[in-house]
């Protein structure tokens, strides 16, 4: 069933499909890239794995840097969409460590290559990129991080990649 976009707006603001969510921003990060391994066309796509360098975050509730050593094992398919696949892990300032998994879509664009080759930094909103993000810790503080789910729309830099998060409440 195709509906238009002035079906959707009335799908979603009828009581009978409110959603009782809101998003709560959490956190900006943004990290470096040591190294990008291409494994070339499989059966599944295009198969590149970016190796995660170092980086940092900051939100109301936690600040730290993004260690070196996660991945972000990309499949590219047809016309330029890509599936992310990243895992990484963030140090706080107080020394706790929270691992940070997603997924996502990202779509190739000649305007973010040109950019990028130009020198400049991409904004957020030049090309699909967004994020369904989870974390995982041990350590009590931040055990509130365990149950909350998340939603980023990332850009590329010069230096790597930065994400705006927002937790679905």
């Amino acid at each position: 069933m195709n509906l238009s976009k002035r079906q959707v707006r009335w799908a979603i603001s009828s009581s009978k499909y409110r959603l009782s969510v809101q998003l709560v921003p959490l956190l900006t990060f943004r990290n470096t890239l040591s190294a990008v391994q291409s494994i070339g066309e499989t059966p599944f796509g295009h198969r590149i794995t970016y190796i995660i360098g170092e980086g940092s975050f900051e939100g109301e509730r936690l600040r730290g840097r993004i260690l070196p050593g996660g991945g972000d094992w990309l499949n590219r398919g047809s016309g330029g969409l890509a599936r992310l696949d990243v895992r990484k892990t963030f140090k706080t300032d107080d020394e706790a460590l929270i691992h940070v998994s997603y997924t996502g879509l990202y779509k190739f664009s000649d305007g973010v290559t040109a950019r990028l080759a130009a020198g400049q930094d991409c904004q957020f909103g030049d090309t699909l990129f967004l994020a369904q993000i989870q974390f995982e810790t041990s350590h009590a503080r931040y055990a509130w991080l365990n149950e909350t789910l998340a939603i980023g729309e990332g850009r590329e830099t010069q230096a790597g990649v930065e994400y705006r998060v927002c937790a679905v409440q």
